[in-house]
């Protein structure tokens, strides 16, 4: 969908699907290795589960922190601005079981500045479940943000 809505970015931007995250972001490590990157905003799954404080529905989630490592902050003021322009609530949170392309890329030293933005799943191996306004909510944030120029 963002692919087909993104007319004129204010910065050069890939849309890249990745392989084998689960098992070390091997695909996204390859393209983080061989492609000089600002920035990487990973688009994840956030598991639901009692132990974090995120809800089911429509509001995607951003993340401060994962077991990988904290976040970029003006990133994720950035996206949170896009967010905002976009008229979409976002949900905040530090979730400790996971990890994403993103941190797994800064901690190795691929990129400087990770952001994850995420669409709340139950049942995240398997069938997962998520609500499809909280996937389009998130293709509209990242809209947002590749057609904003932020300082």
């Amino acid at each position: 969908a963002l692919a087909q809505h993104l007319k004129d970015p204010v910065v050069d931007v890939y849309l890249v699907a990745s392989a084998k995250e689960e098992v070390g972001a091997i695909g996204a490590l390859y393209f983080t290795q061989n492609h000089r990157l600002d920035a990487l905003i990973a688009l994840e799954i956030c598991p639901l589960s009692s132990e974090y404080p995120i809800d089911d529905g429509e509001a995607p989630v951003l993340l401060s922190q994962d077991g990988y490592g904290i976040y970029d902050e003006n990133l994720n003021e950035e996206l949170r601005q896009a967010a905002l322009n976009a008229e979409i609530d976002l949900q905040l949170a530090t979730i400790s079981g996971f990890g994403s392309d993103a941190s797994i890329a800064m901690k190795l030293g691929h990129i400087a500045r990770a952001a994850c933005l995420g669409f709340p799943t139950q049942n995240t191996h398997g069938y997962e479940i998520a609500h499809l306004g909280a996937i389009a909510n998130c293709a509209i944030i990242l809209k947002s943000y590749c057609e904003t120029l932020f300082n």
